[in-house]
């Protein structure tokens, strides 16, 4: 009889076949025993639809759930209803981690039970401008909500671990966000809200390989915006927050950008800086856009 994993690992994916291999790629060679966790893929796609069990079967303990594409949040939910074991971890199936990146999360979560742990993202692609533009924007998005000495406030979703049981206390991500992204902000301030705590776990790395393209670039942010939208809607709605203390990134942005600028290598700084610029009108547009459709369509 197969043990209980101690640490279930959630990976969300949707039509990247590439993407998704290289990532259970990187955890087949974790340092963490493949006896101790289980990774459990939720797969929306519409086109790839291979099974993954026979591919990785003999490396990892891999449960494949192929269902209708609902969005990042119903996905998360699902991974974790399905999970077997006390402690899930996040990773986006564009993101590659370190070998000890589930050796550190599950020894750092073990010691901070009551905290979500999110871990370091560095950037997959250093030689494409959208890519590094990508990193520019979330190390500066990163320097906002998290200074140096002050309780974090926010992680990205991509390579998050929690208790399986307090993520489902709160009720999880809230699968009204659709299509929409943000719903780990929405999950996080809400965590917050229930007053649990947040701790970073430096020495879990992963690599985030960034949107490569001009296209990819706005739409994800322009989606973004959308989401944004929705967010902050519903922290009116709940009372648990104002906009304004989020729009401080906005409006003192090139100071949250220096240093993540500085380590832009000096020959795509013009190009990043213009793209950043990219970024606040697909965000802003994303906002508009589903500021009018929202209202459309209550």
């Amino acid at each position: 009889m197969r043990a209980v994993p101690e640490i279930s690992v959630i990976v969300m994916t949707c039509d990247r076949p590439l993407a998704v291999r290289a990532c259970l790629q990187s955890l087949a060679v974790q340092s963490f025993s493949r006896e101790r966790f289980e990774v459990v893929v939720v797969d929306g796609s519409a086109r790839s639809r291979e099974c993954l069990n026979e591919e990785f079967g003999g490396s990892l303990n891999l449960n494949h759930l192929i269902l209708r594409n609902a969005g990042v949040a119903a996905a998360r939910n699902r991974g974790v209803r399905a999970a077997q074991a006390p402690l899930v971890a996040f990773l986006d199936d564009d993101c590659t981690a370190r070998p000890d990146w589930l050796e550190r999360m599950h020894e750092v979560l073990r010691s901070r039970p009551h905290c979500l742990i999110g871990g370091t993202v560095a950037n997959g692609n250093t030689e494409n401008v959208f890519a590094v533009a990508g990193q520019a924007i979330a190390e500066a998005v990163d320097d906002f909500y998290n200074p140096p000495g002050s309780d974090p406030r926010f992680f990205p979703g991509l390579n998050l671990a929690v208790w399986r049981d307090l993520y489902l206390s709160i009720g999880g991500c809230d699968e009204g966000f659709g299509l929409l992204a943000a719903e780990d902000r929405d999950f996080i301030h809400r965590w917050r809200v229930a007053g649990y705590g947040l701790t970073r776990c430096g020495e879990a790395m992963v690599r985030h390989h960034h949107r490569s393209s001009l296209r990819g670039f706005v739409r994800q942010y322009f989606n973004y915006g959308r989401g944004a939208f929705h967010y902050h809607r519903l922290r009116r709605l709940r009372r648990t927050g104002m906009m304004s203390e989020d729009v401080r990134l906005h409006g003192h942005l090139f100071r949250y950008l220096r240093r993540p600028l500085a380590r832009v290598p000096p020959r795509l700084r013009v190009q990043v800086v213009t793209l950043v610029g990219l970024w606040q009108a697909a965000n802003l547009a994303g906002f508009a856009f589903q500021g009018v459709w929202g209202r459309r369509g209550s």
